[in-house]
């Protein structure tokens, strides 16, 4: 599954890893989903692989899952 620009990260932007992370908003609706990241964790992302791993090493779950878990939670958020 591929996610599409409109994805919270610009995916071309934040190859460049001196960019920004996740936009304040986006930050609010990623702790909404994953409680136990903080904004300090979600502000310091990058990219999409560290979001899945971030999210796979405080739940516990397999990359395969955190991945899944990751793309569907961007998918609901595009417009």
């Amino acid at each position: 599954m591929c996610l599409s620009k409109s994805f919270p990260f610009n995916l071309e932007h934040y190859e460049d890893h001196d960019a920004p992370g996740l936009t304040p908003h986006s930050v609010q609706m990623a702790q909404a989903t994953w409680l136990r990241l903080t904004a300090a964790e979600l502000s310091g992302i990058r990219t999409t692989s560290e979001l899945i791993g971030r999210v796979e090493d405080r739940y516990g779950l397999s990359h395969e899952q955190a991945t899944r878990d990751v793309e569907f939670w961007a998918l609901d958020k595009q417009p």
